[in-house]
């Protein structure tokens, strides 16, 4: 224990001792997703977590990776079109820990979504991923919808059709990110938790971080402060007496 204390601590002083590029708040996979990718770029990172890595919504995700077909019918195309090209990079970088999943989508005598539509926004589903995607989507048969799903209700089923998308292990994802982040230099801590921000000039500057395991505090300064804190970004942005208690997506 003598040794984490020891290596915390000069962890913590190579924190106070610098201005930093980027300050990222947050340990989830978006704060370690910017981390990672700052600090591939050049620039001077720290990240900090007040708890583990992943401990919060990244680990309690659907583990999807998807390219967003719900969003087609609201007319998202360009959503999709990020979506989509995001998977196909992880599925490239990640293979130990993103993996395609086969989805059956039934039809149904009546069903809001019919045959042929469902067909057409398939098909924009593959040209949005730029024909990319695991594969191209497949019509399928009554019969071929029963046979990869024999459990499903016969009365009914017209059909449907074969699509893709993909799984990950959500915690493992972040995680990795984090470890990036450090290979590339940045200065990666968990248990750190922000107890204030620093304001300077009408600007974040930096903040106040604690060490979870021995109370120590130290000053953190940094040209840019990332808020990545999710479902937690309005308590953080109660500490900066200047903000607005909204979140924005």
């Amino acid at each position: 224990m003598s040794d984490v204390l020891s290596m915390r601590r000069e962890q913590l002083a190579l924190l106070a001792k610098r201005e930093f590029d980027l300050l990222v708040i947050g340990g989830g996979i978006t704060g370690c997703g910017i981390a990672r990718d700052a600090a591939l770029r050049g620039l001077s990172v720290a990240l900090v977590e007040k708890n583990d890595f992943a401990s919060g919504t990244s680990s309690r995700s659907s583990r999807l990776v998807h390219g967003g077909v719900r969003y087609l019918e609201h007319g998202h195309l360009r959503l999709v079109f990020e979506s989509s090209a995001e998977r196909h990079r992880l599925l490239a970088l990640a293979r130990h820990l993103v993996r395609p999943l086969a989805f059956t989508w039934p039809v149904y005598t009546g069903a809001r979504v019919p045959r042929w539509k469902l067909g057409a926004g398939l098909l924009l589903y593959d040209a949005l991923a730029l024909f990319r995607n695991v594969s191209r989507h497949r019509r399928l048969s009554r019969v071929d919808v029963l046979r990869r799903e024999p459990n499903l209700q016969p009365d009914g089923l017209l059909g449907g059709a074969l699509y893709y998308d993909a799984a990950t292990d959500d915690a493992r994802l972040a995680l990795a990110n984090a470890l990036g982040a450090a290979e590339a230099g940045a200065l990666v801590l968990n248990h750190a938790a922000v107890t204030a921000l620093i304001a300077d000039n009408d600007r974040i500057a930096g903040a106040s971080i604690r060490d979870a395991l021995d109370g120590v505090e130290v000053e953190v300064r940094a040209r840019v402060v990332v808020n990545a804190t999710g479902p937690w970004s309005d308590e953080l942005r109660r500490l900066d007496e200047q903000a607005s208690p909204t979140i924005r997506g």
